[in-house]
């Protein structure tokens, strides 16, 4: 039973209640007054539980939007996190390296909470990159230090 359904049984037992009251208003002996009587009580219990039946309808079409609000949330992340797998870099850093282009790396304490934060390249030596979501630096990408060649000069020549 939805919504409207209650509402519209609310109204007919409402009418059904304010027609037996006029009835019994009416000119009619005591042994239908009484039957009467018995009617519009029967009829104003069965509308308190028609209320409380809406009520709580409505508590659980909430509770149900919420959870399918909640599960829609679920599912994205899933489809979004798909999209990337935990690896180790030459750096020896465990992050996550997405699959897709373009190529990046994401913060694996980020990950974890449900954000994705691409990892800056900070281009240093090292080859630390920098996580901007939490300022976490991991390192990705060392880079090879030229070694000077040693050069004789010669000042006099």
């Amino acid at each position: 039973m939805d919504y409207a359904t209650i509402n519209g049984v609310v109204q007919a037992v409402n009418l059904t209640k304010q027609l037996a009251k006029a009835a019994f208003d009416g000119k009619v002996d005591a042994d239908a007054k009484a039957k009467i009587g018995e009617v519009v009580e029967k009829l104003g219990d069965v509308q308190d539980r028609m209320f409380n039946l809406r009520n709580d309808l409505h508590e659980l079409q909430t509770e149900r939007d919420e959870l399918k609000t909640k599960l829609d949330a679920a599912d994205a992340w899933e489809r979004r996190a798909s999209n990337y797998n935990l690896t180790q870099t030459l750096g020896g850093a465990v992050v996550y390296s997405s699959k897709g282009d373009p190529i990046h790396y994401a913060c694996p304490s980020c990950f974890n909470k449900r954000e994705i934060h691409p990892l800056q390249d900070n281009r240093t030596v090292s080859g630390k990159f920098r996580c901007t979501g939490c300022a976490a630096e991991f390192p990705v990408k060392p880079k090879h230090k030229v070694t000077a060649v040693p050069t004789t000069h010669h000042w006099n020549d």
